[in-house]
């Protein structure tokens, strides 16, 4: 199989990529090893804000309709149905992928590719192994969550973003080592769900690096508004050991060692 064009991973940089080159009259090949779309599409940016848009939903019945002259009772959540919903959203733009690259005459491979020299490649799946000739190649591999030491993910006890926007049920207690966007995001709309969340951050405020001072402070408003979210700075997670179905986590908290009990743990000190 002779390409003019190879792309390896079908993120939102490698599709792009690939229908660009298919445009210019190009014969094109797309390779992904897991789900059209990527991180962003399915466990990342699309189910999170999903996710973002139902706990929107919760909390408004439960707290703001009433003032508008709406009165609800017996308002309940069913997680697994949330998950479900959450999943057909990032399955449908999934399938958008799909149709746009097919549409484009983009022929896609699914497996895992590797270089056997400068101009070919071997793809393997469960079903098959298949050898690609390109004279161009463009490396899409996206990235992977970063893993710290002594909190190993098995996305159960100690989980991931992905892990984190595939629960079944709303944890009681959550601690989140991390407070960039992606930590934040998942730990405002569990708490909006119920959970009582503890944020364990390095620096000496969350967010650093990633917004501007001012859209800080509103965030910080936010969070301290929701009543259920602790957020730690100065605070360098040491490990964690587990007590009965839960955990707890010894943090060193400005010089200090503390104790944080849980349900379980999400990393989210960044992507590499």
């Amino acid at each position: 199989m002779s390409y003019d064009v190879c792309v390896i991973g079908a993120g939102p940089g490698g599709y792009v990529a690939a229908i660009k080159s298919a445009q210019l009259g190009l014969k094109t090949v797309i390779i992904e090893r897991e789900k059209l779309g990527g991180v962003c599409l399915n466990v990342g940016c699309i189910p999170s804000k999903a996710m973002i848009t139902a706990a929107h939903f919760l909390h408004k019945v439960e707290h703001e309709s009433s003032t508008m002259g709406i009165e609800v009772s017996g308002v309940k959540l069913n997680m697994p149905k949330l998950k479900n919903w959450k999943q057909s959203v990032s399955d449908r733009m999934a399938g958008g992928v799909e149709q746009l690259l097919k549409g484009n005459k983009v022929e896609i491979v699914q497996g895992d590719a590797e270089f056997t020299s400068a101009n070919d490649i071997t793809v393997k799946s469960s079903k098959e192994t298949r050898h690609i000739k390109a004279k161009n190649f463009v490396v899409a591999t996206g990235s992977r969550p970063i893993e710290i030491p002594g909190f190993s993910f098995d996305e159960k006890t100690v989980m991931s973003s992905t892990g984190a926007l595939d629960l079944e049920q709303v944890p009681k207690k959550l601690i989140t080592i991390g407070g960039g966007y992606i930590g934040l995001e998942i730990s405002s709309y569990l708490a909006e769900l119920g959970c009582e969340v503890t944020i364990l951050e390095a620096a000496d405020g969350v967010l650093k690096g990633a917004a501007d001072p001012d859209c800080i402070k509103v965030v910080e408003r936010q969070l301290k508004k929701q009543g259920n979210v602790k957020v730690h700075t100065k605070a360098f997670a040491k490990s964690f050991e587990k007590k009965g179905s839960g955990v707890v986590v010894k943090a060193e908290v400005n010089g200090k060692v503390e104790s944080f009990e849980a349900d379980k743990i999400l990393v989210t000190v960044g992507r590499k």
